[in-house]
């Protein structure tokens, strides 16, 4: 009897131990479900420009079948709806701001400048070849005296007969002439030589106070001039005086030629003075683009290059952005933009703004998907009420999507 009890009782103390492990597994479970963290938002900033980068949605409920957008929430990035980055469209070294960031300017307000040293010289030379190619342009137009064409007239006449001389030559009776001219020399200085050596020549100490010896140095000097005119008349012309006579002629012939404009001389003067003319043209249009003026109304939200930098066209100097007309760009998945819609409200969680939500609304759908990371996106761009927000470019905000 006492082996039945002792059975007995073993097998109820086995029961009580597995009842006890199965309420302690189950008592474990429970507390564990209770102390697992429920799932959180995180608003993950975006570009707020393209590229856009991968977005990032989380669907908060989806109960009853409701579209897959109703609470779903997306990260997005502010941007001004009407922002201008201003650049020069010339080359040159930074001058001076006009403007800091955070101020408020209209359009056609200065901005920043450029060094303009050398582009004040570039229009000073152009400025001086305006005008010297209106003045010749002036002188080509205006008519000659009388006087002024009768003395080009002659002028021209006279090296027309010079290089006529000059190409033909000696003639017969000029070199006649020449010679007869040397052989009396000659016999000159021959009789003044005979004389001369007859008073002693140059044995006598006094030969040089001698009357014979004043003779035969006018005799020698009359031969040598003599000689001298019968090689030139000989020899006539050489290359050099037919060059000088042709130059001279040319020269008389261009003077005649500019008393009377030809069409193609004006033609060529009023060439000249358009072509200065756009040179300083596009001096000043240099000069002009050497600031850079606000094309809109709104707030300095970012200023470039430092004071004294070399900067080159087209790098951003300043950003104007209207900061009364926001806008928030975002992407979503295509499981999410299933469910938007042009015109569908929206309400934007914004960190800057300590909690505050503001209204917003879908003002537009991107019709051109991109996919990164194996996700397929769509950007959209909502149009928000920031009238009295203090919101600006770059801030980042949580979009929930609400029902229409």
């Amino acid at each position: 009897m006492n082996s039945n009890i002792s059975r007995t009782f073993l097998r109820a103390s086995g029961a009580l131990v597995l009842l006890l492990l199965a309420l302690t597994s189950l008592a474990c479970a429970n507390a564990s479900a209770q102390n697992s963290p429920a799932p959180t938002v995180v608003a993950v900033q975006a570009t707020a420009v393209p590229p856009t980068p991968m977005p990032t949605t989380a669907p908060l409920s989806n109960s009853n079948n409701d579209s897959a957008a109703d609470g779903a929430r997306v990260a997005g990035n502010f941007v001004s709806a009407n922002q201008a980055a201003i650049a020069f469209q010339t080359p040159g070294r930074l001058k001076t701001y006009q403007v800091k960031e955070g101020d408020k300017v209209h359009a056609g307000d200065a901005l920043a400048r450029l060094d303009t040293t050398i582009l004040e010289f570039q229009i000073a030379q152009a400025q001086a070849a305006v005008n010297l190619a209106k003045a010749r342009l002036a002188q080509t137009q205006s008519p000659v005296s009388a006087e002024t064409q009768a003395a080009a007239q002659a002028a021209l006449k006279a090296a027309e007969a010079n290089f006529a001389r000059v190409s033909k030559g000696p003639s017969a009776d000029e070199l006649a002439v020449a010679k007869t001219n040397l052989d009396r020399a000659k016999a000159a200085l021959d009789q003044a030589q005979a004389l001369y050596d007859r008073a002693g020549g140059a044995t006598n100490p006094y030969s040089g106070m001698l009357p014979t010896s004043v003779g035969l140095q006018q005799a020698t000097a009359g031969y040598e001039a003599a000689l001298a005119g019968f090689n030139l008349a000989k020899n006539h012309p050489t290359a050099a005086e037919l060059a000088g006579a042709a130059s001279q002629l040319a020269q008389a012939k261009s003077a005649v030629a500019q008393l009377t404009p030809t069409p193609e001389n004006l033609a060529i003067a009023q060439a000249g003075v358009e072509q200065a003319q756009a040179a300083l043209d596009l001096a000043q249009a240099s000069l002009a683009n050497a600031t850079i003026t606000a094309p809109i109304d709104g707030t300095v939200v970012l200023t470039g290059p430092k004071v004294g930098e070399y900067v080159n066209p087209g790098v951003p100097i300043v950003t104007v952005a209207d900061l009364t007309k926001m806008q928030v760009i975002a992407n979503v998945d295509e499981l999410t933009l299933s469910g938007l819609k042009v015109g569908q409200p929206a309400t934007l969680f914004v960190d800057a703004l300590d909690g505050n939500t503001l209204p917003a609304r879908i003002s537009k759908i991107g019709l051109f998907a991109t996919s990164q990371g194996g996700v397929t996106s769509v950007p959209i761009t909502l149009d928000v009420d920031s009238a009295n927000a203090n919101v600006y470019p770059g801030l980042s905000a949580t979009i929930q999507f609400n029902a229409q």
